[in-house]
């Protein structure tokens, strides 16, 4: 695949490379997952975000499969996306999806100097928290996203923290407990300053959202009303699908993504 072609030519031979995105204070640890010559091309890229106090572990086996598809497939630990973070901040007194949206900048902006990277050919794809990071790149930067793959997002983040919010009267302590986590009070401040709507309905790209009926985590109802907010959106259900990635739940997304990726 020489600089001046684009196209997208399936591979059984990959490699996993680590590959740090630094910016401030902060050490972004990631890894690059890739045709073995990658970087003697010009190839279209897709970035994981992780979701909610997991780490970039959780899309292993989509890097794997995104990858011996054609694509340079990077995936990465937010700072402070959980205990477990490579990328520091493991007290997680320090994130919401503020910081996490400012991580995914600074990723791609890194990644799209690089020469092997077609910087007009970029998707997005995220999980449970990471899909809304992932949601609102795409909104803020429409131009910079080809396409966006949505695992579970996780839309209903917006009306917990509003209940969570409000479950602490007046005052937010410095540190709240949601979703069984210690968290920083800015992890309720920013997302309420927030209007999902109004960003779902910025968003350009080609969307594809992948979610289970029997999601106790997002419920269904939250993908089925994303589709009607974002312009170019299309679900497809995972019947009793749970907020997990499953060899059940891959055996309708796989097909899925593999087509979604395939469309002009």
């Amino acid at each position: 695949m020489t600089n001046q072609d684009k196209s997208i030519t399936a591979s059984s031979n990959l490699v996993s490379e680590a590959y740090n995105v630094s910016y401030g204070d902060k050490t972004l640890s990631g890894i690059i997952t890739a045709p073995e010559n990658y970087k003697d091309g010009h190839f279209p890229t897709i970035v994981l975000s992780h979701g909610f106090n997991n780490t970039y572990e959780q899309f292993e086996d989509y890097a794997q499969h995104l990858a011996s598809l054609g694509y340079v497939v990077y995936r990465f630990d937010f700072y402070g996306g959980s205990l477990q973070s490579k990328s520091g901040g493991q007290d997680m007194l320090d994130m919401s999806v503020v910081t996490e949206l400012e991580d995914l900048t600074q990723v791609v902006s890194h990644l799209s100097k690089e020469a092997y990277i077609d910087p007009e050919n970029i998707s997005l794809a995220g999980a449970s928290q990471g899909g809304v990071v992932s949601s609102l790149y795409a909104s803020r930067n429409p131009a910079k996203v080809k396409k966006l793959l949505l695992i579970f997002p996780a839309y209903v983040l917006f009306d917990d923290v509003r209940e969570t919010a409000e479950s602490y009267g007046d005052s937010l302590p410095d540190v709240i407990i949601h979703r069984n986590a210690r968290l920083g009070s800015r992890y309720l401040t920013d997302a309420l300053a927030i209007d999902w709507k109004e960003e779902a309905g910025k968003i350009k790209a080609k969307t594809l959202i992948v979610h289970g009926t029997d999601d106790n985590v997002v419920p269904y109802r939250y993908a089925q009303e994303a589709v009607e907010l974002i312009p170019n959106a299309e679900l497809v259900t995972v019947q009793g699908g749970g907020h997990w990635i499953s060899d059940d739940f891959n055996q309708v997304a796989y097909p899925a993504i593999d087509a979604f990726l395939k469309e002009d």
